[in-house]
Formats: structure tokens, sequence, C-alpha cells
């Protein structure tokens, strides 16, 4: 009986301790699975949280993505404009080239007109000097003139004075000579000449003075006067300085005659035989009719005087 009591006794004492065993682990299985679920509410936390973020990315990426569009749409634009602006840019830069060379030409023809007006300056001021020394000339050749002039309408007074002493003193003949190409020259320089001060005189090349001469009285009328006169010269060349004088002051005298007369005139000189010389108008018209004018008062053994057929003069050989 004790035995049975002992042998219950240990088993319910063995009993017990697999109770407190059971128990202890049942508890500690219920303390791991209050772990697990709480590591599962944690886990599943997280889980929810993780498919929230994942949700907040994909809408990010989404907005990213259509950011990234936008960008890539912007960034095309700015290629193309990018491109515009290099195009745009070389055609610039092209221009600024042909500018660059467009201001050297610019600078390069101020040079040279900074060169042209200096050397003209110069010039002007050497012309200025030659226009004073020439002036000087011009009126001792002024007074010389004068003083022949009266000499010459003294002389053309006294017909026979004038033969005599022309024919005799060749050399005084060939000083009015010059003397009268002189007033001719200053004629021309005065009335005719373009550039009085740099063209050369027309008697430095002319082949006949004489001719020369009248011309120049004929074109200084023209301009002075706008007497409608021209000459037709048909002479050869005169050797005799004192008739060279004579025929170029009856062609003055002749020529101020018409230079008052209506209508547009012709002076025509031309050698008649034995050297003389007449000088005759005629209407510078295609008919040619001759032209009636008071003749110069002149008179002497070396001039003739004609009125039947025109205003005629005729100068004689001596």
């Amino acid at each position: 009986m004790q035995v049975l009591v002992i042998v219950v006794a240990i088993v319910a004492a063995g009993a017990l301790v697999l109770w407190f065993q059971t128990q202890q682990k049942a508890n500690q299985l219920t303390e791991e699975r209050d772990a697990l679920n709480a590591d599962l509410d944690a886990t599943t936390d997280q889980l929810q949280r993780s498919e929230q973020r994942v949700q907040a990315a994909g809408v990010q990426i989404d907005e990213l993505d259509a950011a990234r569009r936008e960008l890539v749409g912007e960034r095309d634009g700015l290629t193309t404009n990018v491109a515009a602006l290099e195009s745009e840019v070389g055609g610039l830069e092209a221009k600024v080239g042909g500018l660059n060379s467009e201001v050297d030409g610019l600078r390069n023809e101020i040079d040279e007109t900074t060169t042209t007006l200096r050397k003209r300056t110069e010039l002007a001021d050497a012309q200025a000097l030659q226009i004073d020394s020439l002036s000087a000339e011009r009126d001792d050749l002024r007074t010389q003139l004068t003083s022949a002039e009266e000499r010459i309408v003294t002389l053309a007074a006294r017909p026979g004075v004038v033969v005599g002493e022309q024919s005799s003193d060749d050399a005084h003949a060939e000083m009015l000579w010059d003397l009268e190409l002189a007033r001719s020259e200053r004629a021309w320089r005065n009335s005719v000449a373009i550039n009085p001060v740099d063209d050369n005189s027309p008697f430095e090349s002319a082949a006949d003075p004489t001719r020369t001469a009248v011309e120049i009285e004929a074109s200084a009328l023209r301009e002075d006067v706008g007497a409608l006169i021209e000459i037709d010269w048909q002479a050869t060349p005169i050797e005799s300085a004192s008739q060279r004088l004579l025929v170029v002051r009856v062609a003055q005298e002749m020529l101020a005659t018409a230079a008052r007369a209506p209508g547009a005139a012709k002076l025509v000189v031309a050698t008649n035989g034995d050297g003389e010389l007449t000088l005759e108008f005629e209407s510078a018209d295609e008919n040619g009719s001759v032209i009636n004018l008071i003749p110069p008062q002149i008179s002497g053994d070396l001039i003739d005087v004609q009125q039947e057929t025109g205003s005629s003069v005729t100068v004689k050989a001596q």
C-alpha cells in the first residue's frame, strides 16, 4: 500500500513536473507566438509602409517620368535652338569678317584720301605761290602790253610808218609780235583755259601761232559775251612777224565787230596768192551766205578793205 502510495506520489510528482514543464513550454511557445505575432505585425506594418512607399515611389516615378519627358522635349527644343543659334553665330561671324574687311578697306581709303588731301594741299600751296608769281608777271606783261598797244595804235594811224618801220626793223616787229602772243596767252588763261595754272600754253605746241592767236580771240569772245563766232582757217603759216601781227590785229577788230551782230558767223581766213591773206565773214548756216558788217577803220598800203561782197579785209605781203 505504501509502495502504491509512493508510486502514486512519484507518478503524481512526475506528472506535476511534466505539467510544469509543459506549462513552461506552453508559456514559452505562447511568448514565442506573441513575439512572432508582434514580429508579424511589425513586418505587416513594415510591408504596408513599404507598399505605401512603393506606391509613393510609383507616383514619384510617374511624375519623374513626366518631368523627364518634359525635360527631353525642352532638351530637344534647346538643341534645335542651339543649332539655330550656332548657324546664326556662323552667319554673324561671316558678317563680322565682311565688316572687318570693309572697315580695313575704308581705313585704306581714308589713308589714301588723307594722303591725296595732303598732296592737294601742298599742290594748292604751290599753286598759290605760282599764282602770285604769275600775277606779278601778268601785271608786268600788262604794262608792257599797254605800251605796245599804244605803240601799235600810233603806228596803225600812220600806215606809211607802219610799213616802213616794220619792214625796216625786224627786231622791232618780233618784239611787238612777242608782246601780242603774251596778250593772247593772257586772254586764253583768263577766259578760255579750264585750269589756268596747270594747263600748258597752247602756243607751246602750236604749228601756226597766228592761227592759234585768232582762234583764242574767238574762243574768248564766245566765253565772255556769248558770241556765235567760228574760225575757218585755210591759210598757210606766215613767216613775217609784221604780217602775223597785222593779221591778228585785223582779226581782233573784225571779231569784235561780229560779236555785236545777231546770228552765227564764221571768219574765213585764206591765202589769196603772193603771200596775201583774206579775212572774210560769212554765215555759219549751211547756205554760207556773205555777212555784211561795218568794216574796221583801217588804212594803209598793206591792208585792203572791201565791202562789195561783204566785209572782206586783205593783208598784203611786204
